[in-house]
């Protein structure tokens, strides 16, 4: 059973990290070099700023943030200076090179580096074919390149320690593979990802696999599965075996 292509469908969940919220996009500072801060412009058809014990700005009608790789558009965003977070408690959609989301509210914790959808959550990965132009086809990392739609209820992003986490009914469908569970974590620094919940795959021939919880490395030279207590079907070629014969 080709199970490989389960890994390479759930790691997309990492690349909300570039794109998750407006908090994400502050890039991660390198202790050895300072980096100059990202521009990023913003418009509404109203903006006002309130002063006093609470300053808070809020921005209505056809908000937009627009950055080098990044572009949110909301119809209200609400930014509190004294907790450092920023909400949309509407509908938004993030667009980026390398996904477009979208989500029934959103907010960025400044203070815990944490980005947040929320609510009939989906994403369409659109990876770059050539970023995988050194890797074998069958690769679980060449099988990335494909474009995956990732549906949940919620998903965050602790942009600092690189960690995206989606919960609450998460579905992920590559061209006719789909694969379930109710939670995937997935660490950018470590590139392991884990599945729990009722961890469920169909590929295109009908083969499915299921377990509890399942552990993935995507490290290059170092991928691998493991699940505790998995089950799967296979379907076998008997013809194909007595050509061979």
């Amino acid at each position: 059973m080709r199970v490989r292509w389960l890994c390479t469908v759930l790691a997309a969940v990492v690349a909300l990290g570039a794109c998750v919220g407006i908090a994400a996009q502050q890039a991660k500072k390198s202790t050895t070099q300072k980096k100059e801060p990202e521009t990023v412009q913003g418009r509404a058809d109203v903006l006002k700023s309130t002063w006093g014990d609470k300053t808070e700005v809020l921005m209505k009608g056809n908000v937009k943030f627009t950055s080098d790789d990044m572009v949110l558009t909301s119809d209200l965003v609400t930014y509190d200076k004294q907790t450092k977070t920023a909400v949309s408690p509407g509908k938004l959609t993030i667009t980026s090179n390398e996904a477009d989301m979208t989500g029934d509210k959103g907010t960025a914790d400044f203070n815990k580096r944490l980005g947040t959808l929320s609510g009939n959550v989906e994403m369409l990965l659109k990876p770059k074919p050539e970023d995988q132009a050194n890797d074998d086809e069958d690769s679980v990392r060449a099988q990335v390149t494909k474009p995956t739609t990732i549906t949940c209820e919620n998903l965050e992003y602790l942009y600092q320690e690189k960690i995206a986490t989606a919960t609450g009914g998460v579905h992920f469908k590559q061209d006719k593979r789909t694969a379930q569970a109710q939670k995937a974590v997935y660490n950018s620094d470590t590139e392991l990802l884990m599945l729990t919940g009722e961890v469920k795959g169909v590929d295109e021939d009908g083969q499915t696999f299921s377990a509890p919880s399942v552990t993935i490395s995507l490290k290059r030279g170092d991928e691998w599965m493991e699940a505790q207590n998995a089950s799967a079907s296979f379907k076998i070629d008997l013809d194909e075996l007595e050509d061979e014969e």
